[in-house]
């Protein structure tokens, strides 16, 4: 049993996804996936999922508070792939994630200037160091690039194409939803200024 995280955001009216790939030393299945993996002992496949964000985007998108958060928010829209070759299930979840340009450039930066200056075999050892790069890409693109994600992702790759339409619908009431709140949000403090003068 396994799991992990996928940021989603709408950039340009289109579905992007925010993928990480392997480092170097990662034989056995490398180019990109999401950030997840194994569970450890009896976990969840949500408790699974919020380690491994963590460990994967070395705390990019904050601890296990922060990421736990992130995913509560809005939900998750969940992908639940069970190999044929008798592997445990694999559940992928997809949350809204505010598009940032930069996200990628700092932290392929950050990640190159430690994997250049530490020893390789704390790079090889580590789990904080298992994605190099991430990267934004758009769901129009992901069949194109089937053959960059690991091997074993490929067929997942293919679940979220086939499921674009309703990951973009989930996408679009969770965007509706935090307009809705934000909205309500300046209506409260408007009122709330009018009160005191």
């Amino acid at each position: 049993m396994g799991a992990g995280i996928l940021p989603t955001t709408i950039h340009n009216n289109k579905l992007y996804f925010l993928f990480g790939k392997e480092n170097k030393f990662e034989q056995s299945a490398p180019g990109f996936s999401d950030f997840g993996g194994g569970t450890d002992d009896n976990e969840s496949f949500f408790e699974t999922a919020v380690r491994e964000a963590g460990e994967e985007l070395t705390g990019f998108l904050g601890d296990d508070k922060d990421v736990i958060q992130l995913l509560k928010k809005n939900g998750t829209y969940n992908i639940d792939y069970k190999p044929k070759d008798g592997h445990k299930p694999y559940r992928m979840h997809i949350f809204p994630y505010s598009y940032d340009p930069l996200l990628p450039f700092y932290y392929n930066n950050n990640q190159r200037f430690l994997q250049k200056r530490l020893d390789p075999e704390v790079i090889k050892k580590s789990k904080i160091f298992e994605k190099a790069e991430i990267r934004w890409i758009c769901v129009d693109d992901i069949v194109g690039m089937r053959s960059q994600f690991r091997s074993y992702f490929q067929n997942i790759v293919d679940m979220i194409y086939a499921q674009k339409t309703s990951i973009r619908k989930f996408m679009d009431k969770s965007v509706h939803n935090k307009t809705v709140r934000n909205v309500r949000k300046v209506n409260k403090n408007r009122k709330t200024r009018r009160q005191k003068y």
